[in-house]
């Protein structure tokens, strides 16, 4: 059954407003668990890498679904996001006590924690499948898509049968598993034979982005080379954290955040082929919203940072604080607003539309020209480099219509 592109939307939204709620949510956790421990590594990893990549990846599959509903990219973009935002990992770190008795709930968080990493890792080795049409190569190449399907049931099928059951991330403790009957002995053969079915799909996805760039044609390579670039250094980093180590080394700890950040690279490879090479014609949106971001942004970090700056002088002239600060910061926000944005938006057209940059500075010194110059010749001649630099076309011919001559 077909469903209609407009109603894909419609779900792409309510899925990214209720997991940008839950990623603003779980910040404001983060914030106060913070503020309470001052635990700074903390802040720098789970606070800021990790929801800036969600929020990447959220914000960036919901403009690709938003301009093609249709195609695969955006949905993997917005599966990940979705499926990093579990919050069965805050249930299991308010634990008072460690459990000794298994509840339905307690069970059904356990199994979610064993495999919820699956709806992150899977889209992200499947993108280089799908990139950039939204398809694979051909349809030879769609058993990778039903690999990853059955390879992703069977992990999940295999967490609920264990026969014990606990975190993921904490083999401290387990518990006995009321439904399961499957020993760590047989588990780890299984496991090992499921492993090797995802290398075997991670290749496959890769191989086929090789094969895909040989057909290209320019343009098309250009982008996929941001993303090869991307997915290279992320499965260099990313196959490093599992190498056998120390849970409590803090080499394993870099790994982690370098894992973290390098994850980042896939969103912005995907997003500099958008605004470079003009992918899934949606290069406009990504501008506005790049634009108004960053603006939005500075302006946030002028405002609290004037606040702080001028409470601290109220503080040291008057010996308290001030609601001058707020009014005085506000005006200032408003003051800056116009110019700031102009500033931002020509930084983005140059790094990022330098055609249409270059093109817009040419008019404007044409129209300078256009203003003083008052010899015929000299001004034709500005006119057809003008139009040579902003258009760049194969030949240019100036033809100016004479005069009636009424001597």
């Amino acid at each position: 059954m077909r469903v209609h592109p407009r109603r894909k939307i419609v779900f792409a939204w309510i899925l990214f407003t209720l997991t940008l709620l839950i990623i603003v949510i779980r910040v404001a956790i983060r914030v106060i668990q913070v503020t309470t421990i001052y635990n700074l590594p903390v802040v720098d990893q789970d606070l800021g890498i990790t929801s800036m990549g969600e929020a990447f990846f959220l914000i960036l599959g919901m403009l690709i679904i938003t301009r093609l509903p249709n195609n695969r990219v955006g949905w993997l973009m917005m599966i990940i996001a979705v499926g990093a935002v579990n919050p069965d990992w805050l249930i299991l770190a308010s634990l008072p006590t460690t459990p000794t008795s298994l509840s339905p709930g307690l069970w059904l968080i356990l199994w979610l924690n064993y495999w919820l990493w699956i709806p992150v890792i899977f889209p992200i080795l499947l993108i280089p499948l799908h990139f950039p049409t939204g398809q694979p190569p051909s349809r030879r190449w769609n058993w990778v898509n039903w690999l990853a399907i059955s390879l992703a049931l069977f992990f999940i099928l295999l967490a609920a049968f264990l026969i014990r059951i606990g975190p993921a991330v904490n083999v401290e403790w387990t518990l006995p598993n009321p439904i399961g009957f499957i020993p760590d002995d047989v588990a780890g053969p299984m496991l090992t034979v499921w492993f090797l079915g995802v290398v075997t799909m991670a290749l496959a996805s890769v191989i086929s982005l090789v094969v895909r760039y040989r057909r290209a044609q320019e343009i098309e390579r250009q982008q996929i080379k941001w993303l090869l670039s991307a997915a290279a250094l992320f499965a260099v980093i990313y196959s490093l954290t599992g190498l056998p180590s120390d849970s409590s080394s803090p080499l394993l700890g870099i790994l982690n955040v370098l894992s973290n950040l390098t994850l980042l690279a896939i969103p912005i490879a995907i997003a500099i082929a958008i605004l470079r090479y003009r992918l899934y014609e949606i290069d406009i949106l990504i501008r506005r919203t790049l634009q108004y971001s960053l603006l939005t942004g500075l302006l946030a970090l002028v405002y609290f940072g004037s606040i702080v700056l001028l409470q601290s002088i109220f503080q040291a002239l008057t010996g308290e604080a001030s609601q001058f600060a707020i009014v005085i910061s506000t005006l200032g926000i408003a003051a800056l607003f116009n110019p700031l944005r102009l500033r931002v938006q020509e930084f983005i057209d140059r790094r990022f539309y330098r055609k249409k940059y270059d093109a817009e500075h040419s008019l404007a010194q044409f129209a300078a020209i256009a203003r003083d110059e008052v010899d015929q010749e000299k001004l034709a001649a500005a006119l057809l480099g003008t139009v040579g630099q902003a258009v760049q076309p194969e030949s240019v011919k100036l033809w100016l219509k004479g005069g009636s001559d009424n001597g």
